[in-house]
């Protein structure tokens, strides 16, 4: 009888760990496949997610049943956001290709000013190694090669997007769609949560609302709290910028900006190199003004982040270096961004209890094993 119920429980817990395995490869390899097919509905509900804050608040004021008398108002919301994404989107396409195809032109730049920086210091105090030396003066070498191989490679995926924008058709069609899917999602919000509630079992509802309040609450909080200083750094750093006339100022602040979301890295991993550049080349005026962009983004991270984020986001230092190395291996940069809250998601389900059973299921399996192999 004993044996029976082992073997019961046995299955129920292989049952548990195959779907909880499944969900995860699912997850890992569906998940990105899936949103590429439905990007147009993706991108609707994220519309509809941002247009019903003011929609409501519109209603109130005007006092119009969503229903009948709001499709006006929903409508010219509506447009409006995808109005600005266009102009933000359009206006940071076109400066970071253009950017990116002057970039082979940069790297030779920079590597001729440092070459000659180099080339000088060596001949005045004869103090770099002739290995070093050898890198930089030598033209032909193949790092310069690789560098310059890469850098020229970046170049066909914007082709390549630029090539597939140019189809007015598709682009039309799925704008279209878009637009109309957005629309129904706003109008249709209470009633489309109130269906999916309805047919939600009762045994989901209750994890269900549990994930709810775990990630939009606190992972929610915390994402919100690090996009407003990333927007404020942005403002910052490209208000610099345009002050030094610098070429591409938006895509390098935005480029800064996402740097300084990402923990153990920060505006300086951009700033305190192009500043030490500066005065390589002699520019000492920019290179003070680096510096000092450099010194006020981190003066007004340090007063914001206690009030915003807190002093820290509830990893260690080893589990958030675990969860971004484990998200760039997976998705590269992207899983590098999101690495730390999907992190920070498994630690309060975690906390939770919502892996209870699974590390429960574990144990017991691992000392049946055990058991069983003593009798060999």
């Amino acid at each position: 009888m004993e044996e029976e119920i082992k073997k019961e429980i046995h299955k129920r817990i292989f049952v548990h760990l195959a779907i909880i395995i499944s969900g995860l490869l699912l997850l890992v390899f569906a998940l990105p496949v899936l949103a590429r097919f439905f990007a147009p509905l993706i991108v609707a509900w994220i519309i509809a997610m941002m247009a019903n804050p003011p929609v409501r608040f519109l209603e109130k004021r005007i006092k119009i049943m969503r229903k009948h008398g709001s499709a006006i108002v929903i409508i010219l919301v509506i447009i409006a956001i995808i109005a600005l994404l266009y102009v933000v989107a359009g206006t940071l396409f076109s400066q970071i290709s253009s950017m990116i195809d002057t970039l082979p032109d940069v790297y030779e730049n920079v590597l001729d000013n440092l070459q000659e920086f180099i080339g000088a210091l060596h001949k005045k105090y004869n103090i770099i190694p002739a290995n070093i030396n050898k890198i930089f003066s030598d033209n032909e070498s193949k790092i310069n090669d690789y560098i310059l191989a890469m850098l020229n490679s970046i170049q066909s995926p914007v082709s390549t997007v630029s090539s597939v924008a140019s189809s007015l058709i598709d682009i039309f069609i799925i704008s279209i769609l878009t637009l109309m899917l957005a629309y129904f999602f706003t109008a249709g919000h209470d009633r489309i949560k109130a269906a999916v509630k309805k047919c939600m079992p009762e045994s989901i509802k209750a994890s269900a609302a549990l994930i709810k309040n775990t990630v939009f609450t606190a992972i929610g909080g915390y994402l919100k709290a690090c996009l407003q200083i990333m927007i404020i750094m942005f403002l910052i750093l490209f208000l610099f910028f345009a002050v030094m006339r610098i070429d591409y100022a938006l895509p390098i602040a935005l480029i800064t900006s996402i740097l300084d979301f990402l923990p153990f890295i920060g505006t300086g991993f951009v700033l305190m190199p192009w500043a030490a550049y500066s005065v390589i080349t002699g520019e000492y005026l920019k290179a003070v003004v680096l510096m000092s962009s450099y010194f006020v983004t981190m003066l007004v991270r340090r007063l914001l982040e206690p009030k915003l984020v807190g002093d820290s986001i509830g990893m260690s230092p080893f589990l958030t270096l675990v969860s971004m190395f484990i998200g760039y291996r997976l998705m590269g940069m992207l899983g590098l961004i999101i690495g730390i809250p999907a992190g920070m998601i498994l630690k309060e389900f975690y906390d939770e209890g919502l892996f209870n059973n699974t590390i429960k299921g574990i144990k017991i399996l691992a000392g049946d094993i055990n058991e069983y192999r003593k009798y060999w």
